[in-house]
């Protein structure tokens, strides 16, 4: 029952592997494995423990009970070897993690499920999002767009109060599809967000 995995792989591939559907496709795991990685070197190079503990909600196979999370984590070398799923959970960790290979995320650093489709009021629903490609909408759900416009705030001389100066840029969605395999759609920041809220392209 050995285990010769790093601790840092191990966690990435029972995340990976957790998080995807149960159809075992290797490129659903990898494209989640690649997301977090992605994230955690966007975030001043962290680590996947130390970019879960800035953000909990990140992923909840961490935290909810997840089946398929723990049976990874307690899994022998042996155990995976015998696993398909589990298998390029743990090569797609390794590969994410060492940037090297394919990003299967397409530099997307996160991820939706099933919800994304039953659930109306899906936060991304809701601010905005657009497919980076046609195939992406592999639950048929319509793009949500709404234009925003963001100006400079400048100090009015004359009342010393706050106002709308020169314009600083407009989007009309916030997130865009990079990737999407089996049950899962991977997203970024849309750039015209970044550039016009200065937001974090990781947070």
């Amino acid at each position: 029952m050995a285990n010769t995995l790093s601790a840092e792989v191990k966690l990435l591939a029972a995340i990976a592997y957790g998080e995807a559907s149960v159809a075992d496709d290797p490129n659903e795991i990898g494209a989640i494995a690649w997301a977090v990685a992605n994230r955690a070197r966007m975030w001043d190079g962290c680590t996947v423990a130390q970019l879960i503990a800035k953000d909990k909600n990140y992923t909840y196979a961490v935290t909810d009970g997840n089946a398929r999370y723990a049976k990874l984590t307690a899994a022998s070398d042996d155990d995976i070897a015998k696993s398909a799923g589990m298998k390029a959970a743990v090569e797609q960790a390794k590969a994410a993690l060492s940037n090297t290979g394919t990003d299967l995320a397409n530099g997307g650093i996160w991820w939706d499920g099933l919800d994304f489709k039953t659930n109306a009021y899906h936060p991304k629903r809701l601010k905005g999002f657009k497919y980076g490609d046609t195939a992406h909408n592999i639950f048929g759900v319509a793009e949500v767009t709404r234009l925003i416009i963001i100006h400079w705030r400048v100090v009015n001389k004359k009342t010393g109060e706050e106002v709308d100066g020169k314009e600083r840029g407009r989007y009309d969605h916030v997130y865009v599809s990079t990737a999407a395999y089996a049950s899962t759609i991977i997203w970024k920041y849309n750039p015209d967000y970044l550039s016009a809220t200065g937001a974090k392209a990781y947070k």
